[in-house]
């Protein structure tokens, strides 16, 4: 660590990290993961450290990262692929529907979105489901666009804030919350719903007014697939990873309490989701599955290189001495406690604003503010879980033109970008803010 470097010398690198990132992959188009590694060799050279000291650094955060979340980014997509691809997402939305009613079919498929958006990218999740739309609003006598708007932004919120997506799942390492997953999912779960109440009223309100043009598919992939099959590879892994909670509320240890701390763990949740994920292929998929699997893991290797060199620039960051300096500045009030929530949210929303990725921005930034997070009495699972939204929720505002998501959602809904820019880009802000106000009130609550 280098003592001598200041806190404003720091500061200006810090400064000078940022902009590098939202230069070299807004204008340039340099891929996140070569961006975030120069920007750690800029951060430490400007903070002082050797070219020696940035290496060591930067492979120490990159490997500790990867050790932490890699089993579980690539049994995640896996199990996402195979729910996509096996027509398990086409049941579980129909049943959700059939459950809510046609009069609330708005509200049904926010609903859908947050529960798929959960193990599967929201990118590939509207893909698939906006096939249904059509279909779904001509038995129900709504405006597509209302539908679509409403399946965004629930897929959005679930992919933002609820792991084992790898956003949430790299900031949780970053934090050092590996080992306390469950209060990440419980807390993102728990914050999803007033976000995605406020954007079920808002896409009911203002997506009737939008006009599309899309026409129903006659394609059923997913009809030969039972409701509990569907659900329980989905389902289930959530389940287990919040029964690993309570042996540790319990005094004493057993055989059931040893049993539950092992299923428990994330990455034995997700194998046994992604193992009963293979009930769900049929016969004509059997010669079809093996390049699912391969397509995930490729998928899944992108995510984990952005994810690793996210660790190498935020274990460089951390050994410049930034949370010495600021210790003193930074005290565990609840006043500042929240300045804190707010820090988290404003540089997550200008990374994501400024180059277009969600996940890029809530590891960027989670990286920058592990060093602090102590200081400003974010030490225990949960308050580390209520910065995670916070986070998430910068990350959420806003999504436009630089953004994959933004194009998927107006070329598969029909609604023109500039519809989308009025509609779907102005609820991901307003999702954003809602997700900063409901941190700070659990914060304050808990």
């Amino acid at each position: 660590m280098i003592m001598g470097a200041s806190l404003l010398q720091i500061g200006f690198a810090l400064v000078i990290a940022i902009i590098a990132i939202i230069l070299l992959t807004r204008f340039l188009n340099l891929h996140a993961f070569f961006s975030l590694l120069i920007a750690s060799f800029l951060f430490g050279l400007i903070a002082g450290k050797s070219v020696v000291d940035i290496l060591s650094s930067m492979q120490a955060g990159f490997g500790s990262l990867l050790q932490q979340i890699g089993f579980l980014v690539a049994i995640g997509s896996c199990l996402g692929i195979m729910l996509e691809k096996t027509g398990a997402m086409e049941v579980i939305s129909h049943r959700i529907i059939n459950l809510f009613g046609a009069k609330h079919s708005i509200l049904a498929m926010t609903f859908i979105g947050v529960i798929v958006g959960i193990p599967v990218f929201c990118d590939s999740g509207f893909i698939i489901l906006s096939r249904l739309i059509p279909s779904i609003a001509a038995q129900v006598a709504v405006n597509p666009a209302q539908l679509s708007l409403a399946l965004s932004s629930g897929l959005y919120t679930a992919h933002t804030l609820v792991p084992p997506t790898p956003g949430p799942l790299a900031a949780a390492a970053n934090l050092n919350m590996s080992e306390n997953i469950s209060s990440v999912v419980l807390i993102g779960i728990i914050s999803s719903i007033p976000i995605a109440f406020i954007s079920y009223l808002f896409a009911r309100r203002i997506g009737k007014n939008i006009s599309v043009e899309i026409t129903p598919s006659k394609e059923k992939t997913g009809r030969h697939v039972s409701g509990w099959k569907a659900f329980l590879p989905l389902i289930l892994p959530i389940v287990l990873i919040a029964s690993a909670s309570f042996p540790k509320m319990m005094s004493e240890s057993n055989s059931i309490t040893s049993l539950l701390q092992v299923i428990g763990q994330p990455v034995v949740a997700l194998l046994i989701g992604l193992l009963l994920s293979f009930l769900l292929i049929t016969r004509d998929q059997l010669k079809q599955w093996p390049s699912w699997l391969s397509d995930a893991l490729k998928d899944a290797g992108v995510i984990l290189l952005i994810t690793g060199a996210g660790g190498a620039f935020g274990a460089v960051i951390k050994t410049s001495g930034i949370d010495l300096h600021l210790k003193d500045y930074i005290t565990q009030s609840e006043t500042q406690g929240i300045l804190f929530l707010v820090i988290g949210f404003v540089v997550a929303a200008v990374l994501k604003t400024a180059q277009g990725s969600t996940t890029s921005s809530i590891i960027i930034t989670s990286s920058l503010l592990a060093p602090l997070a102590s200081s400003a009495g974010f030490s225990s699972p949960i308050h580390l879980s209520i910065l995670i939204v916070a986070i998430g929720g910068g990350a959420m505002t806003v999504s436009h033109a630089n953004d994959s998501y933004f194009w998927v959602v107006s070329q598969f809904s029909g609604i023109s970008p500039k519809d989308a820019l009025r509609s779907f880009t102005l609820l991901t802000f307003i999702q954003g803010f809602t997700a900063l106000i409901t941190s700070i009130l659990l914060f304050l609550i808990l």
